[in-house]
């Protein structure tokens, strides 16, 4: 195998596009975060008595085909 096809990726993952148009902010700022952990604490205690839920915050995941990393 030469060094060329070992940097490529596998052939059967499917990358999403990296060019997609988006007008939000590209990272929330520290009010943002301070916002969400409130939230999920207000509903931790709101649903202390429960175990049917799961909550989180805002889990934006950056991608860049730039930056792949072969596997």
């Amino acid at each position: 195998m030469s060094v060329a096809q070992e940097l490529e990726p596998a052939k059967d993952i499917i990358f999403p596009p990296g060019d997609i148009y988006s007008d939000e902010p590209p990272l929330e700022s520290d009010l943002h975060l301070r916002q969400i952990i409130l939230l999920l604490r207000c509903l931790d205690l709101w649903w202390q008595n429960r175990n049917d839920f799961y909550a989180t915050g805002n889990l934006t995941i950056y991608y860049s085909q730039r930056q792949l990393i072969p596997i």
